[in-house]
């Protein structure tokens, strides 16, 4: 007969660390990846003010590097809301991090949703 092991009960999936190491791997791959695309993000926006040139490649390096500022915020708040529940938290109080990478994934996500249209229509 199965007896479950103390603290388990029948129902309850057992924990693998080899989960934990991939999602932490993968969240540092996503911060590196955020970071990179920001910077570009903000170069190329300067890019395009100072040489007041409407060149595709630089447009669609924009749009490229948009993309991935919001496809990455939105991956990394999605972990850091998965690994802080607001029934653990107190008062449902948001973490720095999840403040942030939310905030980001929320405004780009807009500013993506009018550009990559205008983008996609003037090429």
């Amino acid at each position: 007969m199965y007896r479950p092991g103390q603290g388990r009960g029948q129902g309850q999936d057992i924990h693998r660390p080899d989960q934990g190491n991939f999602m932490r791997s993968a969240l540092r791959v996503l911060t590196v990846v955020f970071w990179v695309a920001a910077a570009i993000f903000i170069l190329m926006i300067a890019a395009s003010r100072f040489t007041e040139s409407d060149g595709a490649w630089l447009s669609l390096t924009t749009g490229i590097s948009l993309v991935l500022v919001v496809l990455c915020s939105g991956a990394i708040a999605w972990a850091e809301f998965r690994s802080n529940p607001a029934a653990d938290s107190e008062q449902g109080e948001w973490t720095s991090k999840m403040l942030f990478y939310g905030l980001v994934f929320a405004i780009t996500f807009f500013v993506a949703f009018f550009y990559l249209p205008g983008l996609y229509f003037a090429l």
